[in-house]
């Protein structure tokens, strides 16, 4: 049975001197992440952490991010990230849903929580700091420094759990999924085969690693690669210094940032000439903005699709070959989230659970080893998550008769206008043709007549210019008469959440809140 930690203990005895990762000006071997994983570890048990507590982590994306989770992977221990980007009393929620026993805070993240530490360390919180002044009680070097490895490591098993990662909280406090050891192993072990990583890669990992990402920038535990993080934060500019300084092989983007590097990539000269895949997921990307990466970037594409609940055990992929049999007669493929990783099966289900045939829209219900056993401290929301052993993922989709998977949307997404369904995605990649646009979400909004009616938010290119009237005679020949927008609104920039997505669900409850932006009455 080999478990995560297995993994890393082995890295940092065959390639000890092999680059880990890069961090801005510094860089750790295997074999320093080992030792120091280890010691953290130690002392960790020195204050009385073991299996089972909760050790959370609130820092920009910085190695010892991972030094921490690597720790917690030695120690059975549970680790959470939380975003530098939430609101305090979401910061506060996640401390006292998983009731954690320790802090590890970087010293720019301390004055996000200032007005609340003394009563987190009144009531048991361990806080410790890392870098120049923290001003916490524990310092991180310090306590590595006084440490060596731990006595003795528990016994763990495939079913113990290793993480809680809580979604990005678009709707509501944001929830606790359950990681198992086997999850997290498989999720690793399996994305690594279908991306098809190899040892010599640099593997760019730019994703805020409170969450799911975690897993993106722990790749190089199943091949010993190389992982070089942003530098902190996600930056276009940076991004590309990066990629060309580092000669940066392969990577991953969310459909946002990938947006922003291609604009920067267009307005300068970058080498990225070393460059040989780039992978984008977590959600969808347009067919235009594909078609540019592709001839921008002049490597291989995949596109994933995964979630939280498969432990970003990435479900299916759209292969570089499929990205080129798109170009050769295949178009719609350029919509498709790609066929079913071999370690999961996908099934599309009717709302009474039926499998539904080919090009039938339903839910996407998943089986597989990688799949979480719940959320914590949500008995309800458990209850409804699963079906036997299927999860059920909220997302609509289909799968064609040649095994592809078309994602249309999450449900609570679907609008239905005067009776018809409109799937936003299907707007949004119409609307993302026009060549003045930049970025364009679309929801519904409640109307007197229809019930719901489609709403395009867009923000235009710079220098660019469009009138809602423009857009939607844009989309009167490539859409159904339901599916066109019947108002478009304008932001200079819209909404991401703590993960670079589009913030969808506040867009469409900022909708909601205020009526008076919508051309007609409120209903």
């Amino acid at each position: 049975m080999i478990l995560p930690r297995d993994l890393l203990r082995r890295a940092g005895a065959a390639l000890a001197d092999q680059p880990a990762f890069i961090d801005g000006g510094r860089r750790r071997s295997w074999g320093d992440m080992d030792r120091r994983a280890d010691r953290l570890a130690a002392a960790l048990q020195g204050l009385g952490v073991g299996k089972g507590d909760v050790c959370a982590v609130l820092a920009h994306d910085r190695v010892e991010v991972i030094e921490h989770w690597f720790a917690c992977l030695k120690l059975g221990a549970l680790r959470v990230g939380i975003n530098w980007r939430y609101a305090p009393r979401e910061m506060l929620h996640l401390l006292h849903d998983s009731s954690a026993r320790v802090l590890l805070v970087e010293a720019s993240c301390v004055p996000l929580l200032a007005g609340e530490l003394d009563a987190l360390r009144r009531a048991g919180l361990i806080l410790i700091g890392f870098g120049a002044g923290h001003d916490l009680p524990l310092d991180y070097e310090t306590l590595l420094a006084a440490a060596d490895r731990p006595a003795t490591l528990p016994a763990l098993g495939e079913d113990d759990l290793v993480a809680i990662s809580y979604t990005t909280g678009t709707t509501g406090l944001p929830k606790g999924a359950l990681w198992t050891q086997r999850g997290v192993r498989d999720a690793l072990v399996y994305s690594s085969l279908m991306l098809g990583l190899r040892q010599s890669d640099i593997y760019f990992a730019p994703f805020p690693m409170a969450g799911v990402p975690l897993l993106c920038g722990s790749l190089g535990l199943v091949n010993g690669m190389t992982v070089l993080l942003p530098d902190g934060d996600f930056e276009a500019a940076r991004a590309l210094e990066l990629l060309a300084e580092h000669r940066a092989t392969t990577g991953i983007f969310v459909p946002t940032m990938l947006q922003r590097v291609l604009e920067q990539h267009a307005a300068g000269h970058h080498d990225l000439s070393a460059l040989r895949m780039v992978s984008y997921g977590s959600s969808p990307a347009t067919p235009q903005l594909i078609r540019t990466a592709m001839s921008q970037l002049g490597c291989e594409l995949i596109q994933l699709y995964g979630l939280t609940e498969a432990t970003a055990g990435w479900l299916s992929f759209l292969q570089h070959e499929d990205h080129l049999r798109a170009l050769d007669g295949r178009p719609e493929l350029l919509t498709s989230c790609g066929r079913p990783a071999l370690h999961v099966d996908l099934s599309i289900r009717s709302e009474q659970g039926e499998a539904l045939g080919p090009d039938e829209v339903g839910e996407i219900w998943v089986q597989g080893t990688v799949n979480t056993p719940g959320y914590l401290n949500r008995p309800d929301e458990n209850a409804e998550l699963f079906s036997g052993d299927w999860l059920r993922t909220h997302d609509l989709g289909r799968l064609d008769a040649d095994g592809y998977l078309y994602l249309t949307d999450r449900k609570k997404f679907l609008i239905i206008t005067g009776g018809y369904n409109v799937y936003p995605v299907t707007v949004e990649a119409v609307l993302a043709e026009h060549p003045a646009v930049r970025e364009v979400a679309v929801v519904g909004a409640p109307h007197p007549d229809w019930g719901e009616a489609v709403v395009a938010i867009v923000s235009l290119k710079p220098g660019q210019h469009a009138s809602a009237e423009e857009l939607q005679a844009f989309c009167k020949p490539r859409l159904g008469r339901f599916e066109q927008p019947k108002a478009v609104l304008f932001l200079d920039e819209l909404p991401k959440g703590a993960t670079g997505k589009i913030a969808k669900a506040s867009l469409r409850d900022g909708l909601r809140a205020d009526p008076a932006r919508l051309p007609w009455p409120a209903p």
